[in-house]
């Protein structure tokens, strides 16, 4: 069968199209938003800090958003998993009286928040905080920086601390840069 010179011309303009369309998909597809990025993030930390054994009888493990989502909806994503076996609650709270019994603290604007009243809610409360950018890394035990284009860590071990919270040692080689103050 001999086929007419010029018959796949009129399929050029569609390939071209999907062509196009996969492309943009797939680099859309490979370019994640940054929230997207935290999100998957704050799962995978929640595994790598050592809570005191009350926290970890709690029926739910809670994440909590202090203020407004900056997330953006991206924290539902980690509703139908688990730490400790136990299923991961989302919630949202506007005092730290309301978060008692979270796990993480997401510190939507910690510009509004009060170094000192946040020290002495976190030494008796052993909840991880976590904030956007190295300015609020006073205030956070986890700080997500972007740095060269990526999402970086920052750790802060010393209000770990005084939360009665410690890291695995695979969450501090992963952290960009470890906040500590040295004891003489």
């Amino acid at each position: 069968m001999v086929m007419a010179l010029g018959w796949h011309k009129p399929l050029r303009p569609l390939w071209r199209f999907i062509v196009a369309m996969l492309l943009s998909a797939f680099s859309f597809a490979t370019e994640l938003p940054s929230n997207q990025i935290k999100a998957a993030y704050l799962y995978q930390i929640s595994k790598f800090v050592f809570w005191p054994e009350e926290m970890k009888a709690q029926p739910s493990f809670n994440v909590c958003q202090f203020g407004a989502d900056t997330f953006e909806g991206s924290l539902s994503k980690m509703q139908g998993r688990q730490v400790f076996s136990k299923p991961i609650t989302l919630k949202t709270v506007s005092t730290f009286q309301q978060s008692v019994d979270c796990h993480l603290l997401i510190l939507s604007h910690p510009a509004k928040i009060k170094l000192k009243e946040l020290r002495q809610w976190l030494q008796k409360n052993p909840v991880l905080t976590v904030v956007n950018g190295a300015d609020f890394i006073q205030l956070g035990m986890v700080a997500f920086v972007q740095e060269q284009q990526r999402i970086r860590l920052h750790i802060n071990l010393n209000l770990a601390q005084e939360a009665q919270l410690s890291f695995a040692a695979n969450l501090l080689e992963v952290a960009s840069k470890i906040y500590r103050e040295e004891k003489e």
